[in-house]
């Protein structure tokens, strides 16, 4: 299993169109699920294991009713379970569109399988994505609301699940599809000087982000401050040979470059 697995995150931010409540790139998803499906049959990928983000399907419900500061009130436990209703729809969306690729995917929820403290995944349950896993099915973790020992509930971090994922699975690679390139010395969005920086070194993640945020890209560095920091978690396996890759699914053809060991933009993480 674990010498052939890849986990891949495929960004909220991919997936959605954050500006836009409750938007759904369509498209694109009908894309990326098809380019995984030519992946594994080029036999580029021989395991699967996929972690969605839910962007504007999640970050509304949350902010409106506060759920983000965790267990306030009973009051609460009704908007909690319309959020948890709104993710599932947008989840079943991605996964039928897994089913119409030809992958068969396990729709699995993370708040059946974690427990998180202070927003920090502290317990887990894997053996039935395991087992699932061992049989051939694309286990399909998706955004969720964790059960926090100290605040009641959390919002789960997909990157800090994928990294997680990435160690107690043995992956050979972590890949996290965005809809930038990976990570750049600015905002692409805003600065159309910033460019992509091809190497990542985890012993040096201060320098990267203090030339991030000499750029003023506050939201872009405080989002890649926090992949960086989970990433950081496997900083170990990073040096053993775990192969980690940041880079863009918007366009189709990205992905499979980088597995065919083309030229690509992105960014790899690496331990110097």
């Amino acid at each position: 299993m674990g010498n052939d697995l890849t986990v891949i995150k495929l960004g909220g931010s991919l997936l959605t169109d954050k500006s836009k409540p409750y938007e759904a790139r369509k498209a694109v998803i009908k894309s990326v699920t098809r380019e995984l499906k030519t992946c594994v049959d080029e036999g580029l990928i021989k395991s699967l294991v996929a972690v969605q983000g839910v962007g504007s399907y999640g970050h509304p419900p949350i902010l409106e009713h506060g759920l983000h500061k965790g267990f306030k009130g009973p009051e609460q436990l009704i908007p909690l379970s319309k959020t948890q209703r709104i993710v599932n729809e947008f989840r079943e969306m991605v996964a039928g569109e897994f089913h119409l690729a030809g992958l068969p995917v396990n729709l699995l929820h993370p708040s059946s399988m974690v427990v998180a403290e202070k927003m920090r995944i502290t317990k887990y349950f894997l053996d039935p994505l395991k087992g699932y896993l061992s049989l051939g099915m694309v286990p399909l973790l998706g955004g969720d609301m964790l059960y926090d020992t100290a605040m009641g509930f959390s919002v789960g971090s997909g990157d800090q699940l994928a990294v997680l994922l990435a160690r107690e699975l043995s992956a050979k690679r972590l890949i996290f599809a965005m809809d930038v390139a990976g990570i750049y010395t600015g905002n692409p969005k805003t600065d159309p000087k910033a460019s992509v920086i091809k190497e990542v070194n985890l012993n040096e993640t201060d320098k990267v982000l203090a030339q991030m945020g000499s750029s003023g890209t506050v939201d872009a560095s405080g989002a890649i401050k926090g992949k960086l920091a989970a990433i950081a978690q496997v900083k170990d396996l990073v040096g053993a040979g775990l192969q980690v890759t940041l880079l863009s699914m918007m366009k189709q053809g990205n992905l499979l470059a980088l597995l065919r060991g083309q030229t690509v933009a992105c960014t790899h993480v690496v331990v110097k």
